[in-house]
This record gives structure tokens, sequence and C-alpha cells, in this order.
């Protein structure tokens, strides 16, 4: 696309040390029956050549280099200042896009102004029939579900669906609304930044809409170590900072208790595969936070325009069944 046009969408693509990921990514984006989108890279410090290929291989691409690895939420939030689009589509650097899939995001998010962000079906590449995630489940205890965690695809002729969580490896998000509420939590560096993100969206009166005819292949774990130290670290923080920021008025009182008795369970599981050390930096940290969230809280809660009767009628209540449901999963994986 000519880079003087203004493009209907911006595609973000934060990318570190992963030169060996790129070329299949950004060719399935050249690959797309929709063409009216200009492609932002944000390459987070990389130190295996990524921005030097990139910059000599894909002149279509608007390349942002940064001098350090400043996280997922910086770096998008940088992309974000370089877009040009009515739209914003973020993809992860380890996937592999269907050549329809920013079409079907794009008619999905236009077919109602209320709708503040679409995501996709998201199947893993090396099991392209199981689903990783379609949109993502969050729980009265402030735990966070993959919607179609490992259920088996049927294929993308089902209808588009309301979901809570807009799941950022594949995504795009209306700028006016990006705009409104802001993109990003840089404090998270890495993780649940777009379960805050999509949980402003509610509080603000939106919807968000999983599009199953929108579909990638996501190399999972291939850019960050399931139950690595940083992995737990961040999580552990992040989805309690989701917590206290966003559950709304009384809901927050009323499902505390939840939250706490879902936190010593977290802890059980991370000290039995042996992460417990980064639990409890995370733990410390967050309450170190504590002050600024709720500084956040006070502006959030008093922007938000829709009840907290409505935010509980989003929530899933069977909040145990699914979070041992994923655990059993995981291990199941890893065995």
């Amino acid at each position: 696309m000519d880079k003087e046009r203004t493009p209907e969408i911006s595609v973000i693509i934060v990318n570190w040390n992963g030169r060996a990921l790129l070329e299949e990514c950004l060719q399935s984006l050249e690959d797309q029956t929709f063409q009216d989108f200009e492609i932002i890279l944000v390459d987070n410090g990389s130190t295996d050549g990524s921005a030097a290929w990139v910059e000599k291989n894909h002149p279509r691409v608007r390349l942002l280099a940064l001098g350090s690895n400043t996280g997922f939420s910086a770096g998008n939030n940088a992309g974000l200042d370089l877009a040009r689009g009515e739209f914003i589509a973020l993809l992860n650097n380890d996937t592999k896009a269907e050549a329809g899939w920013l079409e079907a995001l794009y008619r999905g998010i236009c077919s109602d102004g209320r709708i503040a962000a679409c995501d996709s079906m998201v199947l893993y590449y090396d099991q392209p029939g199981l689903i990783w995630s379609a949109g993502g489940v969050y729980t009265i205890a402030g735990s966070v579900s993959p919607r179609l965690y490992q259920q088996p695809d049927r294929g993308p002729g089902q209808g588009p669906q309301d979901v809570f969580i807009a799941v950022a490896c594949a995504a795009i998000y209306r700028m006016k609304v990006v705009r409104e509420i802001g993109l990003f939590d840089e404090a998270y560096f890495n993780g649940y930044e777009d379960v805050d993100w999509s949980f402003r969206a509610h509080l603000s009166g939106h919807r968000i809409v999983n599009v199953p005819a929108a579909r990638v292949y996501h190399k999972v774990s291939s850019t960050q170590i399931h139950n690595s130290p940083d992995f737990v670290y961040n999580g552990q923080r992040n989805v309690s900072a989701t917590f206290i920021k966003n559950m709304p008025g009384w809901l927050f009182f009323k499902y505390l208790p939840l939250h706490l008795a879902y936190a010593l369970g977290s802890f059980w599981y991370f000290a039995k595969v042996g992460q417990a050390g980064a639990f409890l930096r995370a733990k410390r940290d967050l309450v170190r936070q504590i002050p600024a969230l709720v500084s956040q809280r006070n502006a959030i809660q008093t922007g938000k325009t829709v009840s907290s009767g409505a935010i509980d009628g989003l929530l899933e209540k069977n909040w145990l069944t699914a979070k041992v449901s994923k655990y059993r999963k995981n291990d199941h994986a890893k065995g």
C-alpha cells in the first residue's frame, strides 16, 4: 500500500529477538485478501538482527527500532503513536494468519458501532485442529481462561460471539475507543494487559466480539516460556492489579474473598512447579503498587458508564471448575 495514503487499518507487530519468526508472519500479511492497511513493526531492542533484516527485506513495513526491551504493552503503545488507521490490529510475531484474517476482523468490528474490539480464532500452529483461544473468559474470582481452550476446531462457519476479553495475540481495536480509554497499561510489561483493556472497555459500555472466521495459527510459548519465572511474576502481579483496578463497586468486596482463594490456589500450583519465589515476588511488588492502583481505580470507576450489575452479568460464575480444568490441561500437555 502507498505509504502516503491514510490506511483503514494499522497492523502493529511487537518483536523481540524474533527474527526466525518474522518471515512467516509478515508473509501471511502480504497474502491478505484485505489490503487497505499499513504494517508497523516495533522492534524491542533485538540483538538478533531483526530490525536490519526487516528494513532490507520488507520495505512496506514501517520500522520503529527501540533501544531496549520495553515489553509488550509499551511496545504496542509506541506503535500506536505512529498508527494512522481508523482501526488498530495487533498481531503476535509468532503467528501465521489465514488470508481472510484481517478482512474477517474488519467486517466484524464494522458490523456494530458499539464494538470496541474483535479477536480471532487462535489455533495451535503445530496442532491446527485444536483451539488455543477464541476470546477470553473473566471469572468472579478475577481469574482468566481462554474460551474453548484445547477444544477441537469446528471450522470458520460459526457465528461471532460476544466475549469478555479480546486476546491481543490477534485482535482489532477501534481507534476511537483507544483514544477514549487508552491502549495498554505499561506497568504490566507483559501479560494481562489485554484483560485490563477489555475490562475498561466493558466499563465504558462497549462490546467485545470473537470472530471465528478470523483465523490465525500460534506458535505457543515461542516468545515467552510457559511457567518461566518471568511468566509467573508478570502474570501473578498483573492478574491482581486488574482485579483491584477494575472490579466495580460492591462487586469488589463481594468477590475479593474469591480472588484471595484463587491466589492461594495459584501459590500451591506454582510452588508445585518450582516457581514459588516468582509468585511471592509478584505479590510483594503488587502490594508496593497499591497506592498507584487505587489512584487508577478511582479514575476508572469515576468514568464508568455501566452499572456493577451489568458487569456482573458478564462474569463467569463457575470460576473454580474453569481454573482447575485449565491447570489439568496444561499439565497433560507438558506430560
